[in-house]
């Protein structure tokens, strides 16, 4: 039972990596919203969709391990993503410090909205325990 509840937790971190993709394509490529300000709200949406599905299926609060599985699948991969994208623009044209500065502005918000809204008291509100 603990193995199905890990990979259901993995799973979780997946479909926020492919949500990512999809919210961002939409935002960016489809409606020409951009900056760092919808990259904000993205996170948020996808930093809340995390906290309802991982309240949703273990229906308690995560313990730290899960809650590290999570946080590391999730941020690990984004800043995978985020640091290959930093090496092709500066092998490409340079990379200055406002270019860093602006890529850390984009990728910052997606794991720390996911830590905050993973939080023990965020999650015992959607799992409607008392406290």
């Amino acid at each position: 039972m603990q193995d199905l509840k890990r990979s259901r937790v993995t799973i979780i971190a997946v479909s926020a990596m492919v949500l990512f993709f999809l919210t961002n394509y939409l935002a960016r490529f489809l409606f020409g919203l951009t900056g760092v300000v919808v990259s904000v709200v993205i996170a948020a949406l996808i930093a809340a969709y995390i906290s309802w599905s991982v309240a949703r299926i273990l229906k308690r609060v995560p313990t730290s391990d899960e809650r590290a599985r999570v946080l590391w699948s999730y941020g690990g991969f984004l800043g995978a993503l985020f640091l290959a994208w930093a090496a092709y623009v500066g092998l490409s044209g340079g990379l200055n410090a406002g270019a860093v500065i602006l890529l850390l502005s984009h990728y910052l918000p997606y794991p720390a909205l996911a830590h905050l809204m993973l939080s023990d008291r965020v999650v015992n509100r959607l799992v409607g325990e008392p406290g």
